[in-house]
Formats: C-alpha cells, sequence, structure tokens
C-alpha cells in the first residue's frame, strides 16, 4: 500500500478522545493550513474557511451544541448522541469548517443552486484532507453537523462566541484529539459494487453476476454508536 491510501486506511471515526499527545496546537495548526492550502476548490473559488479552537474555546463550542441539541432532539435520538456531544468535548480541539457566503458569491460563476453545490463539494474536500491530516498526526476525530442552518441562525452563537464574520456559514465540526479506545474492524461492501467497470461488450442477454446490496450483513451504525458509549 503507498503512504496514501495507509492513512486512508488509518482514518477511522474516533468518539473515544482524549488529550493525551506531545503534539502543540501549533503543530497541529501548522498541519492543517499546509493540508487546506492544496485542497481543490470548483473554479479555484477557495471559499472553505477552517477554525480551529483549543482549550477553553473548545469546551464552549460543545457546551453550546450540547445546550442547544439537549432542548431540540427527542428523547431517543438525545439518547444516542448526547454522548457523542459530550465526549466530543473531551478531546485536544475542534475544527470547525465554514463556508465564506461572500467569497461562494464572488469566485463561483454560477446559478445560486449550483453554487450551493459547488460549496459543499469545497468544504468536503476540506473535511476529508483534514480527517487525513489528523490521521497522520495519529490523531482521531469524527465528523459532525450539529446546528447547521445559516437562513435559520442556528450557527449565529458560533459567529458571536469566536468573532467571526457574518458571511461564514458553518457546514460541519470534527472534535479530534488523542485515540483512546481501538477501533472494532470495518465493514465493506462489495467492492464491485461500490466500483463498477460496464464491459459494453458483454452479450446482454447474459444475466450479470449479482452482488450483495449495499449494506446488507452490515451492523448498522447505530448499533456500533450504541456499543461504544455502553
Amino acid at each position: 500500500m503507498s503512504k496514501y491510501t495507509d492513512l486512508q486506511a488509518k482514518r477511522r471515526s474516533t468518539y473515544v478522545i482524549g488529550k493525551n499527545t506531545d503534539l502543540t496546537q501549533e503543530e497541529i495548526s501548522q498541519a492543517i493550513r499546509e493540508a487546506a492550502k492544496n485542497v481543490p476548490t470548483s473554479f479555484n473559488s477557495q471559499t472553505s474557511r477552517l477554525v480551529v479552537v483549543f482549550d477553553d474555546a473548545n469546551e464552549r463550542v460543545w457546551k453550546e451544541i450540547h445546550n442547544v441539541q439537549k432542548d431540540v432532539l427527542d428523547e431517543a435520538t438525545w439518547g444516542m448522541m448526547g454522548p457523542v456531544i459530550e465526549g466530543a468535548g473531551q478531546g485536544v480541539g475542534t475544527i470547525l469548517f465554514f463556508e465564506d457566503r461572500d467569497a461562494v458569491k464572488e469566485n463561483i460563476p454560477a446559478a445560486e443552486s449550483q453554487q450551493n453545490l459547488y460549496k459543499q463539494d469545497n468544504s468536503s474536500n476540506q473535511q476529508y484532507a483534514a480527517w487525513l491530516t489528523l490521521a497522520e498526526l495519529g490523531l482521531g476525530g469524527t465528523l459532525q453537523h450539529f446546528n447547521i442552518g445559516y437562513e435559520q441562525g442556528f450557527d449565529k452563537v458560533f459567529r458571536d462566541l469566536l468573532d467571526l464574520p457574518e458571511s461564514y456559514e458553518m457546514v460541519a465540526q470534527m472534535p479530534f484529539g488523542s485515540i483512546e479506545q481501538e477501533y472494532e474492524p470495518k465493514d465493506y461492501i462489495d467492492s464491485h459494487v461500490q466500483v463498477q467497470v460496464p464491459d459494453l461488450h458483454v452479450n446482454q442477454d447474459v444475466k450479470q453476476e449479482t452482488h450483495p446490496a449495499a449494506g446488507e450483513e452490515k451492523t448498522s451504525f447505530f448499533q456500533k454508536l450504541k456499543s461504544i458509549f455502553s
């Protein structure tokens, strides 16, 4: 395997995180900066803004998320996600992913509906690059989507808390820290279902080989999540 595919395999969702690392905040931040700089963006628009919070700022971010989500989630969902939120605040820090709405309008020459698609692509690329960077640093993390909704004002509390521009629209959060629990083996769908190579010369009357449906015989995500915090 190449170094890149090694990192891909190393990157896993890590819900039980801690502060046991010798890395400095500057070393972590600089590694994230270097990764973000080379991430591809639609039309080279470079609309993503990553805000890395540590220490008190990190705790306050997750306290705000906790207070809001506890009131809006139903009991069953809170029973599942409450421990995730509480655990997220126990790590070294969090990468907050924003899209600069002003930059989106200025740098992406497309209709608004297309701009929304492109900016999500931009942010997704940044999220994956940051996650691989954390894996390279020996840190674990997860990708969360709490308080998402710029038009509804759901993410305003973070702009106010961190003194960020009004144009910053929150897209995701990535709490990270030391890996405090071993990973369970990962389930994979059939690779021929995930990546398909059509052969146009195959006789169309021949029934193609069938493969298991995506998700078949897989443990559900929420079953795994429940086992982590039980």
